[in-house]
């Protein structure tokens, strides 16, 4: 009989699984206990025999369940059978003394039992809720609060795991409504149940979850969660795209539909259903036609056909006119329909009418204008004969002009220049007080002559169309320096100063000549408007965009804004009262003249009387190569 026993308590515990951790220390105190019984005298009473008993037996129930359990009753039978055997033929006191430690000893097993699989199976909860993709936490019903949550849950809200064990759920999860249905669905128990509601992070953020509940036993709810927040915004930010769709279909001024190959709409936008109604169930011959069979031909059933678009106009009775462009169109079901755009065309052909009306009246027009252009090709033919007779008038008259002015110069000058010259002389020899003041006022009108000829010559040939400029680089600072080199005496002894800032580097294209023209044009005439015939005068440049810009200043009376203005005009002077005293007034005008002739443009500026005055002028800038 204890060989069966312990072939059976070593099936029990094969089966079992005692090959884990402590099936050597099970196998060990179950083998002591039996032999034990086979060699200690009164084994019922032995206490040492029960003890390794419990201990094998308390140690099957833990690690095997109810497998273990049938091993210690196994274990417990073997030993009152071992036990009863050692006690026949004697008294059956031993035997009845051993069925109490035997009773507690399956008690023992299953309480060790009861023991693991708590243990067990939380640990199993817990490492379940670990490995949940998502989140995961568990609540209890009663109060709501978090009794324990994954590490995922945590990190997802921006909390450590520890954080949330038994923090009330309402502070993750303040919509009282969301919380109220899953609770109240969580009450009936026995089933799983979804809901999609949102929890709050530590940062303040909402964000949107899946949350699947299951009510286990003794009041906690077993929680999943899955972020859907991507998801939610998503789908809400489609949803808007979808109404600014619709928006945009509504506010077009042509009419939209999608027809399905019965001609039933499934969509129409605002202008269609305010022009021909509600089209919902109808088809388009009935909306559009008020018929009651398709039109023949249907242009849009080739649409279907042909997969192509296709295009046509249709007159409603409304009087008005439609331009329609079908396209093929697959829904999101998978279905085709027509995609159908309408425009109202009225204005557009009623203006194509017209068109050909005057289109046929322009034809007429344009032939009375070819014979016009004939005519007029005859007129310009001999107006161009006349133009080139003319030009040729003209320009013998200029030239006649040139050659009258310089003979009349030649005229003038010849008379005047002995007089100039001999007139010092008159005026060393005669001693008469009032004669001598007589011969110095004509010596002067004689020079102011001479100046005025010479002047007008000038201006005279600058307005010629047959001169031609010398253009090449000149250094400026040093052609004004061979300028200003002829005023360094005289005006030493006047007491005016001359000073040349321009920059050694700067070279423009110009003509020599005219240049230094310019030059003593515009020092003459700011000496002729120096107070008391003293002062200074400055003359700058600078180079910008390509051009040199040229300023002389001086220290003189200044001018207003109306001298400003008419600075330039020949004859005319600052200040009249000089009329007869100073020059006839064209410097300035025959500056203009030379730096128009150089392409350029000259001005003057002033800050107002007394205050100075500056002459500019622009010419064109040349690049250097450096060294």
């Amino acid at each position: 009989m204890a060989h069966y026993m312990a072939k059976t308590l070593a099936r029990l515990l094969r089966e079992g699984g005692f090959g884990e951790p402590g099936a050597a220390l099970i196998a060990g105190t179950s083998l002591t206990a039996v032999l034990a019984a086979l060699l200690v005298e009164s084994p019922g009473t032995n206490l040492i025999l029960w003890s390794l008993v419990f201990i094998s037996a308390g140690f099957a129930g833990y690690h095997y369940r109810e497998r273990g359990i049938t091993a210690a009753t196994v274990l417990g039978l073997a030993t009152l059978g071992i036990a009863s055997l050692r006690a026949y033929p004697g008294p059956a006191e031993p035997l009845l003394a051993a069925l109490p430690p035997f009773v507690a000893m399956i008690a023992l097993a299953a309480l060790a039992s009861t023991i693991s699989y708590s243990t067990r199976e939380r640990a199993h909860r817990l490492e379940s809720m670990e490995g949940t993709p998502g989140g995961a936490f568990l609540l209890r019903r009663e109060d709501g609060a978090v009794t324990d949550a994954n590490r995922a849950f945590a990190e997802i809200l921006g909390y450590a795991k520890e954080d949330l064990q038994g923090l009330p759920v309402s502070e993750i999860w303040p919509y009282a409504n969301d919380r109220e249905e899953f609770f109240a669905a969580a009450i009936q128990g026995g089933r799983a149940f979804v809901v999609e509601t949102r929890f709050v992070g530590r940062d303040g953020a909402a964000r949107w979850f899946t949350l699947s509940g299951l009510c286990l036993d003794g009041g906690t709810i077993s929680c999943r969660v899955s972020e859907v927040t991507r998801y939610k915004e998503a789908a809400e930010t489609l949803s808007a795209e979808r109404r600014r769709l619709f928006s945009v279909l509504d506010t077009l001024p042509a009419y939209v539909t999608l027809q399905e190959e019965d001609h039933t709409f499934r969509f129409a936008n605002r202008a269609f259903r305010e022009t021909f109604g509600n089209p919902e169930g109808r088809t388009c011959y009935e909306v559009q036609r008020g018929s009651r069979r398709p039109c023949n031909p249907c242009r849009g059933t080739r649409v279907f056909t042909l997969k192509s678009p296709e295009r046509w106009e249709w007159d409603h009775t409304n009087g008005e006119t439609y331009e329609v462009h079908a396209y093929p169109f697959t829904d999101t079901d998978g279905s085709c329909l027509m995609l159908q755009l309408g425009f109202a065309i009225t204005q557009r052909v009623q203006a194509e009418e017209a068109l050909k009306g005057f289109a046929g009246n322009l034809q007429a027009k344009n032939r009375e204008l070819e014979v016009l252009r004939s005519q007029l090709y005859v007129v310009n033919k001999d107006l161009d004969a006349m133009v080139r007779e003319r030009t040729a008038d003209v320009e013998k008259l200029l030239a006649q002009k040139d050659e009258f002015i310089s003979q009349l110069g030649h005229d003038l000058k010849t008379p005047l220049t002995p007089l100039v010259a001999l007139m010092p002389r008159i005026l060393q020899r005669e001693q008469d007080p009032g004669l001598r003041r007589l011969l110095e006022i004509t010596a002067h009108n004689i020079t102011y002559m001479k100046d005025l000829v010479d002047k007008t010559l000038k201006l005279a040939r600058m307005n010629s169309l047959y001169i031609e400029l010398d253009l090449e680089p000149l250094n400026l600072r040093t052609e004004l320096k061979n300028v200003l080199r002829n005023y360094e005496i005289p005006f030493r002894a006047r007491a005016i100063i001359l000073e040349n800032n321009v920059p050694a580097e700067i070279v423009v294209r110009a003509d020599r000549v005219l240049l230094g023209e310019i030059f003593d044009n515009l020092i003459a005439n700011a000496v002729k408007y120096m107070q008391n015939g003293t002062g200074t005068i400055s003359i700058g440049a600078a180079r910008t965009e390509g051009v040199v810009i040229v300023a002389v200043r001086d220290t003189g009376i200044g001018m207003t804004r109306e001298q400003i203005e008419r600075a330039f005009v020949e004859f005319y002077k600052a200040d009249p009262s000089r009329h007869d005293l100073e020059s006839p007034g064209l410097g300035l005008a025959i500056c203009r003249r030379i730096i128009e002739r150089h392409k350029g443009r000259i001005w003057a500026e002033s800050a107002g009387e007394g205050m100075g005055s500056t002459i500019l002028f622009t010419l064109d800038a040349v690049d250097v190569p450096r060294a």
